[in-house]
């Protein structure tokens, strides 16, 4: 099942954020060269944009089992912090959950074997640009939140490059024209768009 045009604009948000708002516009996006940027990538993120596949805790987690699917949603006690970070970044709850979920299942504590951690399993080096503190599960849902509407900016609201971008760093995502060859993030986007898109995995 392919998500039409206008659910991809409700999943992805709004029209892209125009000058002067508070994101950082693509040239902006600090160590990832989304545009050709000579930008040096920080040291703990090479792991996720210049090595071979991205080691994310999602790439550690196997299929889920009918009742994990019908938990994604998340705790009841995030659902109104996501509320409140899906209106602000203009984005849906559903795809933010259905990220945080892919990402740490829900897991505060989470940390993967190149350094991302926390529920939406940021680097250090995009936490610090996000302004956030990772280790703060609060603060990291902010992060990850305003991230994920960066790189929805980044590729035009397409929802399956910036989800890509996501896991595996926008410069991999600029250098492949499109998802790339990854099986993990093919994995990833795949897992997350099937969550979209079947309403009893929701």
């Amino acid at each position: 099942m392919q998500i039409g045009a206008s659910g991809a604009e409700w999943v992805a948000g709004g029209p892209k954020v125009q000058p002067g708002s508070e994101f950082a516009p693509m040239e902006n996006l600090a160590g990832v060269g989304v545009i050709g940027s000579p930008v040096p990538v920080p040291p703990e993120e090479i792991g996720l944009v210049q090595g071979d596949e991205p080691m994310a805790v999602s790439s550690q987690i196997h299929p889920l089992s009918l009742t994990e699917a019908l938990d994604a949603a998340g705790p009841d006690r995030w659902r109104q912090r996501v509320a409140l970070l899906a209106a602000k970044y203009d984005i849906s709850p559903a795809l933010l959950e259905a990220v945080v979920w892919q990402e740490s299942r829900w897991n505060e504590l989470a940390r993967s074997p190149v350094g991302a951690r926390g529920l939406a399993q940021l680097m250090p080096g995009t936490a610090a640009q996000m302004g956030v503190n990772s280790a703060d599960p609060v603060s990291n849902l902010e992060g990850g939140a305003r991230y994920l509407r960066m790189q929805l900016d980044a590729f035009g609201g397409d929802i399956e490059k910036a989800l890509a971008a996501y896991n595996a760093g926008p410069a991999r995502v600029v250098r492949a024209g499109g998802i790339p060859n990854i099986r993990e993030t093919r994995a990833y986007v795949a897992a997350i768009m099937a969550r979209l898109t079947d309403p009893v995995r929701r």
